[in-house]
């Protein structure tokens, strides 16, 4: 039976700790638990079983994920999802998942153009969006983190979501990827979260950062004691438009059972 969460920490992950909570929120009540792996449980020790209903891939950075995991992690990983199981990938998670990655190609010092291995997700993943979205390339900071809207097709509905630094998706020709929702942005619509079928288990892969509340971002906000002015307009965006950012994370979620 599958009744765990598991997420993704090791080297070039993120804080967790808002993927965590928002996880344990919406699972719990449904008696599955979450935990954490790291590489060494993905290719030594077999963690990746009929137990675990979905693994999470969080934020971070790509290239330390193809370094800690390389041939043998990708290919216990796709097997995983080919048995059955759901690999959803968040922001880098969702870069690493894809055909190929095009990150700040524009930008000489930021620029990343590879293939990861893993292959889930039938598209290039393509960021950032700092000029659509009117803020600073790729930064550890709320410099480049700005409220989006997206819109998920299956019902036409508007949802506000945190953005930092993830992709959006082209698709490659003859794929099987499903698009469910698009980014907003003035007047351009371009793949934000996408779903893709892979022998008994699914992909799903979010640019956005769907599990930051705006009091998770709070939280972060007063460890850093900067950037005050710019992280409070963030926030605040957030914090009115959770119930639409709560909607979208749990319309998400529901599509973690399309195989069961």
């Amino acid at each position: 039976m599958r009744n765990k969460i598991l997420i993704y920490c090791d080297y070039g992950t993120n804080d967790i700790s808002s993927l965590k909570h928002s996880l344990e929120e919406y699972f719990a009540p449904l008696k599955v638990s979450y935990g954490t792996i790291d590489a060494k449980g993905i290719v030594n020790e077999d963690c990746l079983n009929k137990n675990v209903l979905a693994f999470f891939m969080p934020g971070g950075r790509a290239t330390p994920y193809i370094e800690k995991l390389k041939v043998q992690g990708n290919q216990k990983i796709i097997e995983y999802v080919r048995n059955g199981g759901v690999y959803f990938g968040i922001c880098a998670g969702a870069y690493y998942a894809s055909r190929k990655v095009f990150f700040e190609t524009d930008i000489k010092e930021l620029s990343i153009i590879q293939e990861c291995g893993l292959n889930l997700i039938d598209a290039n993943a393509i960021g950032t969006l700092y000029k659509e979205l009117n803020i600073s390339p790729y930064t550890m900071d709320f410099n480049s983190i700005a409220p989006v809207k997206v819109r998920w097709l299956k019902d036409n509905q508007s949802h506000t979501a945190s953005y930092h630094g993830g992709p959006y998706f082209s698709p490659i020709a003859g794929s099987r990827l499903q698009v469910l929702a698009e980014y907003e942005l003035n007047g351009k619509s371009l793949p934000a979260a996408v779903m893709q079928p892979h022998g008994q288990g699914i992909a799903i892969a979010s640019g956005l950062h769907i599990e930051d509340s705006g009091k998770s971002l709070r939280r972060i906000l007063f460890d850093l004691r900067k950037e005050k002015a710019r992280a409070e307009t963030v926030i605040n965006v957030l914090e009115a438009e959770e119930p639409s950012r709560r909607a979208l994370f749990e319309k998400l979620m529901q599509k973690i059972y399309i195989s069961r």
